[in-house]
């Protein structure tokens, strides 16, 4: 498999070198790509970008705020912002510290135990956010635990350490926490008492994205070691494995009896329940840089992923064949993956700049693929 270059340093930067000890890669510059969420309550997409976080209004395309004020080139932000039923914002960043913002005007949350700044190291994904409480992974090994005023419950288990990098929030059923970590493991965890109920062994890779969880409570999850993996949450047990052609990063997801994963070869897989391939597509198969990096989004029959190529794709979810007229070239490289606003489709590129060289942040399109706008932040 060729990995990108760009996948490849930003990897190398945060991650142990026995990790990559199989696998070809530099050694340079991090990198790193947006993350955003969509409050259609609101009608806001609430961007992290580099030094900002923005709060993006639909109905006009313009920027309501921007935190912080003045950008500081040591603070960036890399992971989509949680909202709270409380009302407040929470986004980790690379300097350690996890933030609390009003939605509505992007200012730190006063009066409380906020900013957290606990963490030894960056926040790559984003919390979980469940039942009151914030559960927040880090790059230092720690999944974090917050009730909605910044504190941490007075329990010795809780922050609970894995033996390597946790890049995404745990899975919850409502029950239980489900963490995949990049020591090859899953942990089952009890929230109210972070105790462990089992981990499941090596797992054959590293796991980057968020488990999906089905109606029996099966656990579906990607790993580095080119596989899908169907995990009984019962006892951490593998089920069945699908093979990938590619690392997996991406989240999977799970639309009725079909769990749709990416991977970074740039081939997009359409699994059975029972671990039947129902089929693969590499639609850009003449390209070396074609990873899928994030989730997809299913809308209807339609699945769109984005592409490292800067492609938007739409496929048939029943046989995976590309819908008429696609894909949309968006243009830089598109890492974080496509959400849904109403009847528009959010993508954030990266590299991409308007004719004043300006750079574009967001881009909206239908159903049908046609932009319909772009954010550009004012300077």
């Amino acid at each position: 498999m060729k990995t990108s270059r760009l996948i490849l340093l930003f990897f190398s930067f945060f991650v142990v070198s026995s990790l990559l000890s199989a696998c070809s890669g530099g050694v340079g510059v991090a990198t790193s790509w947006p993350g955003f969420t969509v409050d259609p309550n609101q009608q806001v997409a609430y961007l992290s970008d580099a030094q900002y976080v923005y709060a993006v209004d639909l109905s006009n395309h313009t920027q309501k705020w921007r935190y912080p004020a003045k950008g500081d080139a040591k603070v960036t932000f890399y992971a989509a912002p949680s909202l709270t039923s409380d009302g407040q914002l929470i986004v980790g960043d690379y300097n350690k510290v996890l933030h609390s913002l009003d939605p509505a005007t992007g200012l730190e949350t006063q009066g409380k135990q906020w900013p957290f700044t606990q963490a030894t190291d960056r926040y790559i994904g984003s919390s979980l956010v469940k039942d009151q409480m914030i559960y927040a992974p880090n790059e230092n090994n720690y999944l974090y635990v917050l009730d909605h005023s910044g504190n941490q419950p007075v329990n010795q288990l809780w922050p609970f350490k894995t033996q390597a990098a946790l890049w995404a929030p745990p899975a919850t059923d409502g029950k239980y926490l489900y963490l995949a970590a990049m020591d090859h493991n899953i942990y089952k965890l009890d929230p109210a008492t972070g105790k462990q109920v089992w981990a499941s062994g090596d797992l054959g890779g590293a796991m980057i994205g968020t488990p999906a969880i089905g109606p029996d409570g099966t656990l579906y999850v990607g790993t580095f070691n080119s596989q899908l993996l169907a995990v009984n949450s019962q006892d951490g047990k593998v089920i069945w494995h699908a093979p990938a052609a590619g690392w997996v990063w991406a989240s999977p997801v799970l639309v009725g009896d079909t769990v749709y994963f990416g991977d970074l070869n740039g081939t997009m897989n359409a699994v059975g329940l029972d671990g039947t391939v129902k089929w693969s597509v590499t639609p850009d198969s003449t390209t070396t840089h074609r990873a899928i990096v994030d989730k997809a989004l299913v809308v209807k029959d339609t699945l769109y992923f984005s592409s490292e190529t800067g492609a938007l794709y739409a496929l048939d979810i029943t046989n995976g064949n590309v819908r008429e007229g696609w894909p949309k070239q968006i243009g830089g490289k598109l890492y974080t993956g496509p959400q849904a606003a109403g009847d528009l489709i959010l993508v954030a590129p990266v590299g991409l700049t308007s004719s004043d060289k300006s750079s574009v942040l967001m881009v909206a399109l239908d159903s049908s693929g046609t932009q319909q706008w772009t954010f550009i932040p004012p300077k």
